[in-house]
């Protein structure tokens, strides 16, 4: 679990110059990645944008799975459609399926804090599923097949 605001990064720099190492690391040995995401003014926050342009060659035939979080009912689905591009030009394959959380101040039992609508246990293992799946065909191919 990777907390973006725990990174510090310069302001001076963009892209890789600006590395965490700690980050980069994670990153590059990881098979899959889960974005959970807010959503802000239609999109997602700038800081997430400066912290993936630090790196590049990590993230190269990854899979990634995005999930959207908003205060209001569409659950970061603008979000989403705006940050897709983005994970595929750094080289990403993003999976087909996308979890949307939408009302998130209401969405948790208070007493329990587990999410309190039965229908995310489904979209979640489907969401799951696709990108376990997706991770190991991407794993295969970086280890076996030439150029990745």
């Amino acid at each position: 679990l990777i907390d973006i605001r725990n990174i510090r990064l310069s302001i001076d720099d963009a892209g890789e110059a600006i590395k965490d190492p700690k980050f980069s690391k994670t990153v590059n040995d990881a098979d899959a990645l889960i974005f959970v995401v807010p959503e802000y003014n239609h999109s997602f926050p700038g800081l997430l944008k400066h912290v993936l342009d630090s790196n590049l060659k990590e993230y190269i035939h990854k899979a990634a799975g995005v999930c959207g979080v908003s205060a209001g009912p569409f659950g970061g689905v603008r979000m989403i459609q705006n940050f897709l591009p983005v994970l595929r030009e750094l080289g990403m394959v993003t999976i087909f399926s996308d979890v949307y959380f939408g009302s998130a101040g209401k969405l948790f039992d208070a007493t329990t804090g587990k999410i309190a609508d039965a229908a995310y246990s489904g979209r979640l293992d489907k969401f799951l599923n696709e990108l376990i799946w997706m991770a190991r065909a991407l794993r295969y191919g970086r280890e076996h097949l030439p150029g990745s």
